[in-house]
């Protein structure tokens, strides 16, 4: 009789909660909605610039000559007088009538900074196959080399930024000549043809100002910062490849002052119309005038920030977030944080979830939600829920009226769609600055709306707390196994806090470290 009674009981209450629509006894949730619309993204110099760097990605899991420039983000500088630029790169002639010039000469001060004491200008093309195409760039030379011939001329190399500024324009050109690639100034299979070309064979090639080959035959030595000025290589030339690439106007390398090559040459810059040089060669020029300029990433460039900050084996992570791209407009909405033990105690104690109304199909038989240590936990029920399996954190989910988001929508949502790559932006916050990169919390926290761990849309413990099941299935670790994001209490913060932080671990598996949010189609 005692259980016939325990049976009829059962069958009241779920006779009631049918009435009542199967309505959880939770019903309201704090959410943020996550909009995914980059397919309407507008067409800007920054999404022009990712297209460049999509195209590339495999490119970036072996080279880094471009993370400075990526990690420095947008940046404008102003130039306050008119520049003269040589509209061509100076000629192998050229520069051997400087060396036959140069030891008639006494007291003259045009070492660079940083130059070694006794340093012999020279090119080592004298013996090139090339060596007696005097029209062709001049190369094979350093950048002391080139410092001191501008010097002499009465003139001077131009910085990283004027240089890019002459690329790229005040209208931010993709590259040097516009926004569309030309393969035209690559004719040949050998990369030295292509580097060894007279000036202005490709005028559609020139900037709208008239400089020629900013973004072929030879790339250019220029100054950067410091003391002494950082050797840069600006612009593409005839052998680095992909040439759609290097020859974007934003990117330059760095490079040792000391180094040659026979595809990096140089120009000049000037104050104040420049005369003939000392040596006679005649100068032509091109004027960049007055203005601002941005020179940096553009910044709606979304791939740069990510390319600076994800290690390259996880290159694949960049192009499953552009995916989500072709969903079109999208918004998911989340629950702000972490499911609590308090609302996890309301799904608990609903019957329907005892009779697995809400239960995975293939959750195994016997199952049981209630973690071992769910006494334990109650005492703190602002905390966030904990040993429960992903079978738990499915049901849940459903009882809510919800799911688990995938793990594309969580990164997608800690990463403001690719533009971050920690929840709150791409710098370490102050808050942490005096946290050492292997902190270890030790407890979970509850988080309240002020937290340090927040997104700018406004979800809260992305970085950190506790770990949480997402709904995406991975064959990472060589088994059946479910992708976990975040980081927890039990991590170091350095590393785990970042959006491509992941697990893959096994649905069965409970932790002391991991718990769950709820994923919405709607509003709650």
């Amino acid at each position: 009789m005692t259980g016939r009674r325990v049976v009829l009981v059962l069958a009241a209450v779920c006779v009631a909660a049918a009435v009542v629509k199967l309505r959880p006894l939770v019903r309201d949730f704090d959410t943020v909605g996550v909009r995914f619309e980059a397919s309407a993204r507008a067409d800007s110099p920054g999404t022009r610039l990712d297209e460049v760097l999509l195209g590339h990605l495999d490119h970036f899991a072996y080279i880094r000559s471009f993370d400075h420039v990526f990690a420095a983000g947008s940046r404008r500088v102003a130039i306050r007088r008119p520049l003269w630029f040589d509209r061509c790169e100076v000629r192998q002639g050229d520069f051997y009538r400087f060396l036959q010039w140069l030891p008639f000469q006494s007291g003259l001060d045009i070492g660079a900074p940083g130059e070694p004491p006794g340093w012999q200008y020279s090119t080592d093309t004298r013996d090139h196959v090339v060596s007696g195409r005097l029209d062709a760039p001049a190369n094979g030379l350093t950048f002391y080399d080139a410092w001191a011939y501008c010097a002499a001329a009465g003139g001077r190399l131009p910085s990283g930024d004027e240089w890019t500024a002459a690329a790229v324009g005040r209208e931010g050109r993709r590259y040097p000549w516009g926004e569309d690639f030309n393969p035209a100034p690559w004719p040949y299979l050998d990369p030295l043809l292509n580097a060894t070309r007279p000036c202005a064979g490709h005028p559609e090639t020139d900037t709208p100002q008239g400089v020629a080959e900013l973004g072929h035959n030879v790339s250019e030595w220029a100054a950067g910062a410091g003391v002494p000025p950082t050797a840069l290589v600006m612009g593409g030339n005839g052998y680095n490849a992909p040439r759609d690439l290097y020859s974007l106007g934003v990117l330059n390398r760095r490079a040792p002052a000391n180094y040659r090559s026979p595809y990096l040459g140089f120009r000049c810059v000037y104050e104040s119309a420049p005369a003939a040089t000392p040596w006679r060669t005649e100068t032509d020029t091109a004027v960049l005038a007055v203005g601002e300029y941005g020179i940096g990433i553009p910044e709606d460039a979304r791939v740069p920030g990510l390319l600076a900050h994800i290690p390259r084996d996880r290159l694949s992570l960049i192009g499953r977030l552009f995916a989500e791209d072709g969903r079109g407009a999208v918004e998911v909405h989340l629950t702000t944080t972490e499911i609590t033990r308090r609302e996890y105690d309301a799904f608990l104690r609903d019957p329907f979830v005892a009779l697995g109304l809400h239960a995975e199909a293939n959750q195994p038989r016997g199952h049981r939600h209630r973690p071992q240590d769910w006494e334990a936990q109650m005492h703190e029920p602002d905390l966030p829920v904990v040993n429960v399996d992903w079978w738990s954190a499915y049901a849940f989910a459903s009882w809510a009226g919800g799911r688990l988001p995938t793990a594309q929508e969580w990164e997608g949502a800690a990463s403001g769609q690719g533009r971050r790559i920690y929840p709150w932006g791409n710098e370490w916050r102050a808050w942490v600055n005096s946290v050492p990169a292997d902190h270890v919390a030790r407890e979970p926290r509850v988080v309240r709306g002020d937290d340090h761990d927040a997104t700018p849309e406004g979800l809260l413990a992305m970085g950190g707390n506790v770990s949480e099941w997402t709904r995406s299935v991975s064959g990472a670790s060589g088994r059946y196994s479910v992708v976990v994001k975040g980081g927890n209490y039990l991590l170091p913060i350095g590393e785990t806090a970042r959006m491509d932080f992941r697990n893959h671990v096994a649905p069965n598996h409970r932790s002391p470290t991991l718990g769950f949010r709820v994923a919405f189609d709607r509003p709650r």
